[in-house]
Formats: C-alpha cells, structure tokens, sequence
C-alpha cells in the first residue's frame, strides 16, 4: 500500500518542476508520446496495475493511442465466494481441511482515441474510449497443498466464465472509457487518468476500473 500511495506525488514533482516552462508559452499537444505508468485497479479489491501507453496526435484535438496493461489481480467476488464456498464442501468429502485463494492476473492490450477537451494549453483535459482485450490466467492455492488450480478448475470449472476450464489462459473481449488529463513540459508528458473497462463474453457480469499516472517524453 505504500508503493500506491507513493505513486501519487510523483506528478506533482514533475508539475511543480516543470512550472516554470508552463508559465512561459502555451505547449501544442505531443505529436507521439510514450509512458510507462503505475496504477490500482478496482474490482473485489484493490490491486497493482502497470502499464505502456503509445500516443500520436491526428489533429490538435485528437489523439490515438495503444496501450498494454498488467494487472496484478482481477478476481470477481463471485469467483472468490465460489472459491470459499468451495474448500469446506471439498473439505466435508475429504476429511481434510482445504483453504482456497485464487488470484486472476490479467494482460490487457488496447487501443481507441482521446478528445482533448481544451486547446493550446500545457494541462489538457481529455475523454476517450475504444476496444480491447484482456487475458486472464487463473491461479489456485491450498494451504499446505499449494498450487491446485488444474486440479480444482478441472474438477470443478469456473462458474464466473472468466476462464476457459480447458486452457491454461483465457481471451476475453473488453471496451473500455476513459478520462484524464495529460500535461507537458519541454519533452516530458505525465499523464493522469481514470479507466472504466467492460468484459464481454462472461457468465457474470464484470467490469473495474484503474487509477494510473503515467511519466514519459514526447518526440
């Protein structure tokens, strides 16, 4: 929890280093960009989230970009109340008592457009959105057994949908809006944003959100 709280104040470093240039002359937005954030995503819990975001401007007030996005754990609390509701009833047929946790590590590759909202300035609000996809790999854990996860989504699947029970990791589709605002100083761009993302193609509904601050150059 440290490290998320940490992350926070480093654009407000680089902000308050970079006023100076800020105040001289009004910036146009980067022509390419490239940063590498650090975030949380918001689902049954809160978990680290890292990211690479590529960016080229269409126009002043349109910009494309890519982005690529690891997410420490994304497990839905129905497939945590599967889990737990899971290790008594194996437990009462055993003898043995079993404990599950389960974490879903997830890849996210994406892509869309952002409309900045403002032009001519350094601070440039935006909104935007596009499709993706999102890969998840689920894991399983015992106690004392330690990793169980053939063992356990074999016999038992996933009720939640997010997983294919024959494949070590599963392909979902995803969309995802977002808003946030990115800001330049000479060749550095910090970019502070918000993401709401949908999972398609699941048997629950899901979807989260993630908090990033990205830090780059622009060229």
């Amino acid at each position: 929890m440290n490290a998320l709280r940490t992350f926070w104040l480093v654009p407000c470093v680089v902000v308050m280093t970079a006023a100076p240039a800020l105040c001289q002359s009004a910036s146009t937005p980067p022509q390419r960009y490239m940063t590498g954030a650090l975030g949380a995503s918001f689902n049954a819990q809160t978990a680290a989230a890292f990211a690479i975001e590529l960016g080229e401007s269409l126009n002043r007030r349109v910009q494309a970009y890519t982005a690529f996005t690891f997410f420490d754990d994304l497990m839905s609390t129905g497939a945590r109340d599967n889990l737990a509701a899971l290790g008594p009833a194996i437990s009462r047929a055993t003898g043995a008592e079993w404990q599950l946790h389960g974490r879903d590590r997830g890849l996210a590759f994406s892509g869309g457009a952002k409309y900045l909202i403002s032009e001519g300035s350094s601070v440039r609000p935006y909104v935007g959105g596009g499709p993706g996809v999102l890969n998840i790999r689920r894991s399983i854990s015992e106690r004392t057994l330690g990793d169980v996860t053939d063992a356990v989504v074999l016999a038992f699947g996933a009720p939640d949908g997010m997983i294919d029970p024959a494949r070590v990791s599963t392909f979902k589709p995803m969309a995802e809006v977002l808003a946030g605002v990115g800001v330049t100083a000479g060749r550095t761009y910090v970019d502070i944003g918000y993401r709401f993302r949908k999972v398609f193609r699941t048997t629950e509904s899901f979807n989260f959100s993630q908090l990033s601050v990205g830090v780059g150059m622009r060229f």
